[in-house]
């Protein structure tokens, strides 16, 4: 027989296929390796020059805060420097002689020229050599804060002085003094004063208002604006540069606690350096935004392909493990099906021969054959009998199903199948009850094959409601019609199918029943489908329930 040779050739291409579901999942793998490694030098590619970025935005932020305070420092010098030139300028009038000791010219050209000039909002004064305040314009100008120092400098200069003042209310003054020189002798002094907080000489802030305009002395000491200031308090902005280089620098120090970067830059004339301070966060924040936008909108566009290739490669994995199920599952289904295509012609072969032998038995006078014999006989050629219809429905099962369909009328058609069942129920203690619609249920079937369907599901009910385990065994059988399809249903009373193969229950060689061989109900459902219909477990508290669907007659 060739059965081994169909089983061996079905374990070799059962082991094929497993090998090309490892060939998938090794390229799904493969696949996925790739991309990812790919994916991740991208990533890390896109980060290093966004950092790369976000530190040039960074510096690029710190040297524009720097430019924009060496612009404000240089016309902050403009100004002063053009407020020392009219110092000077009223200096060498000829009017200005504090050696003739009258003062009259010299306060007429002063008076006159403060009324007409807007350069000093404070006043102007008269300084003897000893620092004497000879006159001012206001009265109330005392220059408040010039001391022996300045005099002496301007005495030993000769040049101009611009130093800040020390006024009791806290006001950002500055003082510009020039020499009065006569014969190339110190004679005194002009002294101008400005308010730095006032007539827009300096803004405290720029036009954002998010960066504090400061000025300071090369000693770190804050001239403006005026009040106190957590910049005046802190030490560390003074350690950022070298304030005596006459060199601009920006660096970053904590300023009430939150990073804070200050820009400096020396106005050209003085002593002075101009500072901008602005929180680290307000510099930086967009250049911070911009890379975590970049950032995420990079890591979104990296994983959207991941994304789709893993639902795409789950997808062909689904696909090809249904192809590869269906591919295994036909592929078995047809070597059975030869199998038994020779297991059942070997078998039918056998049986003939039997048969042929106890017919030539049967055929001798009754005399020559005693009763009992002839009750064996029988016997066997019953069990001939069911074995011969088992190799048929195997022989029908491997060569498939090919319906010979003419009119047929299921209740009249049930109440014979049912008739023919009627003995072998009421020999194992079943009721079995069948009930059909008003009016006939007409359908294109072939009789044979349809007979074979609901005989198995009948035989089937009764098997598992006359085994002695049930009380009352009881098999209902209703044909019925539900739209454009007749329904045979068959319910029974019995212990119902295990959950083990419900799943699997119509497949060949699966059997519910112990001593099942598991044909019936595969071949019942491959002759409902080859006309059209279905059979179907449905689902019950108790028993089995199975529907067998065929289309209706025009329908």
């Amino acid at each position: 027989m060739r059965v081994p040779a169909l089983i061996a050739q079905d374990t070799s291409r059962a082991a094929t296929e497993a090998d090309m579901a490892a060939v998938h999942a090794r390229f799904a793998r493969a696949v996925m390796s790739i991309y990812l490694a790919t994916a991740a030098v991208a990533i890390v590619l896109f980060a290093s020059t966004l950092f790369t970025d976000r530190s040039h935005e960074r510096q690029s932020a710190r040297e524009t805060l720097s430019l924009e305070t060496q612009v404000r420092a240089h016309y902050l010098g403009r100004h002063l420097q053009l407020l020392s030139e009219e110092l000077t300028r009223l200096g060498l009038r000829s009017e200005v002689n504090l050696l003739d000791e009258n003062m009259e010219p010299e306060r007429s050209l002063l008076r006159l020229s403060h009324e007409k000039s807007t350069f000093f909002n404070v006043g102007v004064a008269i300084l003897s050599a000893e620092g004497t305040l000879l006159w001012s314009e206001p009265e109330t100008f005392r220059g408040a804060g010039v001391g022996d120092r300045l005099i002496k400098a301007l005495e030993g200069t000769h040049a101009i002085q611009i130093v800040p003042g020390q006024e009791a209310d806290g006001a950002s003054i500055l003082y510009v003094a020039s020499p009065i020189l006569r014969s190339g002798q110190f004679t005194g002094a002009l002294l101008g004063a400005i308010d730095l907080a006032s007539g827009g000489t300096l803004e405290r802030h720029d036009r954002t208002g998010s960066i504090l305009i400061a000025l300071a002395t090369r000693e770190g000491a804050l001239i403006y604006p005026p009040g106190p200031q957590p910049l005046a308090s802190a030490l560390e902005w003074r350690k950022l540069g070298s304030l005596r280089s006459a060199e601009p620098f920006v660096g970053e120090v904590s300023l009430a606690g939150r990073p804070t970067v200050i820009a400096a830059a020396p106005v050209q004339g003085t002593d002075f350096y101009l500072l901008s301070v602005i929180a680290a966060d307000s510099l930086f924040g967009p250049a911070r935004s911009r890379f975590g936008t970049r950032l995420a909108l990079g890591l979104t566009l990296a994983s959207l392909p991941l994304l789709v290739l893993v639902v795409l490669l789950r997808r062909s994995l689904r696909t090809f493990r249904r192809s590869e199920e269906n591919a295994v599952r036909n592929e078995r289904l047809r070597v059975l099906g030869e199998a038994v295509d020779v297991i059942a012609h070997e078998i039918k072969n056998s049986l003939n021969g039997l048969r042929v032998s106890f017919d030539v038995i049967l055929r001798g006078e009754g005399a020559q054959i005693e009763a009992r014999h002839r009750q064996a006989v029988d016997g066997l050629r019953t069990e001939i009998e069911r074995l011969t219809d088992f190799a048929t429905e195997l022989l029908s099962f491997s060569k498939g199903i090919v319906p010979r369909s003419v009119s047929l009328d299921l209740t009249e058609f049930m109440a014979k199948v049912s008739d023919l069942a009627r003995s072998t129920a009421d020999s194992r203690g079943v009721r079995l009850e069948v009930s059909r619609s008003d009016g006939p249920v007409r359908v294109r079937a072939d009789p044979g094959m349809i007979h074979v369907a609901i005989a198995n599901l009948v035989g089937n009910a009764l098997d598992f409601t006359g085994d002695g385990s049930v009380a009352a065994p009881r098999v209902l059988v209703h044909v019925g019609a539900h739209g454009a399809y007749a329904a045979v249903r068959v319910a029974d009373n019995g212990p119902g199918i295990s959950a083990t193969v419900r799943s699997r229950i119509f497949e060949p060689f699966v059997s519910g029943k112990p001593s099942g061989v598991g044909i019936g109900l595969a071949l019942a459902r491959r002759i409902a489908r080859a006309h059209g219909g279905d059979l179907v477990l449905e689902g019950s508290a108790r028993g089995a329930v199975f529907s067998l669907t065929l289309p209706l007659e025009g329908a």
